[in-house]
């Protein structure tokens, strides 16, 4: 026997593959802990039958000693090597999200038997020599019984490949190839080596097959999150997907920390992952001590997404419980000021939310429609929501109405404060469902921009809008202008002047008997392009407007270097006025816009004390419930 070349190749793309495991932190979770075990059997398999076949032949005959250290590192090459055979197909299991199928240790055991048949072969051996024996002269030599070994390593191939058969559809067909190629190539490598007992190129053959896996299936953008090192958001994207495809019923628990983003400012970047990395551990002593089997997965900037195998078990006791260790645990943070705010939802899928899509979605903005009193809350109390039910079917929604007519646009009356009449209208949506009844138009404008229905709704309102703005049709109403506000995507379209410069066309309409009013969301996140279509329209003769003045972070200079006329304060500046310190910030504001100088309107004004309230602090126009032009039966001029 010759000097191993084959396996002495191998050993650094072992060591290569292990180094890269170890760099990339892909060290956590059961399949990158089943991968991890399955580099670690093959390099020391291949490591026991380099260093055998270099004893063997540089020291023939050998002595007894030496026979003696032949024989340990066979013994341990076929223990180690049988064992990547049971380890990869555990792998297998752990990568097609099927472990739940084995769960009964009466079927690990089953397919441990193989293996274990195998060491009872080995200890067999020790007096008889039926597997393999060990000469002075030749050194290694196999027995009739190494048929058996092949044997049952042959089983765990058919296993193998079956498995990835039956299981085809829950991995995408990169991942599938690189994991048959285990099989391919070494069943290749072992007809080879039983057909050329000089060749010896199983190791080699296992080394490239389990680099196409590193490369194709293990990979750290879809594993990891690499601030962490905690397993990623795409990762949990990738089981979720498995989980559907198999049809087996699991509890997500969804752990939001709603102020992380602040928490990572006031903290600092090692801080508040160390932080991060504390709560990952008392989860797991947690999950220990209940023998719960769980799965966590880690979003930036601040979601764990935990996958229980037992969707039967309930969490609601180890909220509270784990919110207090958490707290004594990080007592130099609490002693810093700094408090996370954690909500927790627990999701059966698919039974309660039927899609990977939809579950995405409602983890990353439950908390919007949990209450803010509860830190905890159950799927099932937030979808059967009308809201929820809304925002998550928008698509479907606006599709359908647009299809069928049943949307339309309505004019909201704008009244003036000094001339003591309507001036101007808002041109808003209009949508009453079949099954949700009369949908909010600020609900529907917001949801459709988030969903990207924003063009399409917005579109739809441009059109309508315009051919309320028609001479005839202002004649008619008594309003001098319509006003439309262009949602964030519209604004950001390249093609935005020129679909209003058709819609323009078709209807015949002046630019002056038009104001386009631009979402705060809009110019909160200013462009090149958005700033070219504003200056465009205001060139063409349009009045420019800004909605929702105040909200966020609302910066003055977009007052100054837009060519604005009107800005229209936020709600959120009326409510605010309830209290004195308020009332003192929105008469400011006022004033201030005043003095710039432009037009002020208020939105949502619902009452006759805070249109007078608006009207001694130099506000223009209002537009809300309260109306003083209504007429007796509660309509205003010109609405549908």
């Amino acid at each position: 026997m010759g000097i191993p070349y084959f396996d002495i190749a191998a050993l650094p793309i072992f060591f290569l593959i292990f180094w890269t495991i170890v760099l990339r932190k892909m060290t956590r979770g059961r399949c990158n802990v089943l991968y991890l075990a399955v580099i670690v059997l093959s390099m020391i398999a291949d490591t026991s039958e380099i260093i055998e076949k270099v004893i063997t032949f540089y020291n023939t005959p050998l002595t007894p000693e030496q026979m003696n250290i032949v024989k340990f590192f066979n013994n341990l090459y076929y223990v180690t090597r049988n064992a990547v055979n049971l380890s990869y197909v555990f792998f297998i299991i752990a990568i097609t999200r099927t472990w739940y199928r084995i769960e009964p240790f009466w079927k690990k055991l089953l397919i441990c038997l193989p293996y274990l048949g195998i060491l009872g072969f080995l200890i067999y051996n020790i007096p008889t020599s039926y597997v393999f024996a060990v000469t002075p002269n030749e050194g290694y030599q196999r027995g009739a019984g190494v048929v058996f070994t092949y044997s049952f390593a042959f089983i765990y191939l058919m296993f193998g490949v079956t498995y990835l058969l039956k299981y085809r559809r829950t991995i995408d067909w990169g991942t599938w190839l690189a994991l048959m190629s285990m099989y391919f190539f070494n069943f290749i490598a072992v007809i080879v080596q039983l057909i050329f007992w000089g060749i010896q190129i199983e190791s080699f053959a296992t080394s490239l097959t389990l680099f196409f896996v590193v490369v194709f299936v293990q990979r750290p953008e879809k594993k990891v999150d690499l601030s962490t090192g905690l397993p990623g958001y795409p990762s949990f994207c990738e089981e979720i997907g498995k989980i559907k495809a198999t049809g087996h019923d699991v509890k997500v628990v969804i752990i939001t920390m709603k102020n992380a983003l602040e928490m990572h400012r006031y903290l600092g970047e090692k801080p508040y992952y160390e932080y991060v990395h504390s709560i990952e551990d008392l989860i797991k002593t947690y999950a220990r001590k209940e023998k719960v089997v769980y799965e966590l997965y880690f979003e930036q900037p601040g979601i764990f997404y935990i996958i229980l195998e037992d969707k039967e078990y309930n969490p609601i006791n180890a909220v509270a419980e784990l919110r207090e260790i958490v707290k004594k645990h990080n007592s130099d943070i609490v002693k810093k000021g700094a408090s996370p705010d954690l909500s927790v939802v627990t999701v059966v899928f698919p039974e309660e939310i039927s899609t990977p899509e939809e579950l995405f979605d409602f983890g990353h903005n439950y908390v919007k429609f949990s209450s803010m009193d509860k830190k905890f809350a159950r799927a099932s109390s937030i979808i059967s929501q009308r809201s929820y039910q809304i925002e998550t079917h928008i698509g479907e929604i606006l599709g359908e109405a647009i299809e069928k007519g049943t949307i339309s646009v309505k004019l909201e009356p704008v009244w003036s404060l000094a001339e003591k009449k309507f001036i101007c209208a808002e041109a808003r949506a209009e949508l009453v469902d079949e099954k949700y009844g009369e949908i909010d138009a600020d609900l529907l404008d917001s949801v459709a921009d988030e969903k990207g229905m924003g063009i399409l709704l917005g579109d739809f309102v441009l059109d309508r809008a315009f051919m309320h703005a028609t001479e005839s049709a202002l004649a008619e109403s008594g309003y001098s202008y319509i006003v439309i506000t262009l949602s964030t995507s519209q604004c950001m379209q390249v093609s935005l002047t020129d679909r209003i410069w058709e819609t323009r066309e078709k209807y015949g309409v002046h630019p002056e008997r038009i104001c386009f009013a631009i979402k705060e969301s809009a110019y909160e996140n200013m462009s090149s392009v958005f700033e070219e279509n504003i200056q465009k329209l205001s060139m063409q003769g349009y009045h420019i407007g800004l909605d929702g003045f105040g909200k966020g972070y609302s910066d003055i200079r977009h007052v100054i270097e837009l060519p604005v006329e009107l800005v229209r304060l936020d709600r959120g500046l009326l409510r605010m006025a309830l209290e004195e310190k308020g009332k003192a910030m929105l008469e400011g504001c006022i004033r201030m816009l005043s003095g710039i100088p432009m037009k002020v309107a208020a939105y949502g004004v619902d009452d006759e004390e805070t249109a007078e309230m608006l009207q001694s602090m130099g506000c223009d126009m209002i537009e809300g419930r309260y109306m003083p032009g209504m007429t007796a039966d509660g309509d205003a001029p010109g609405e549908e």
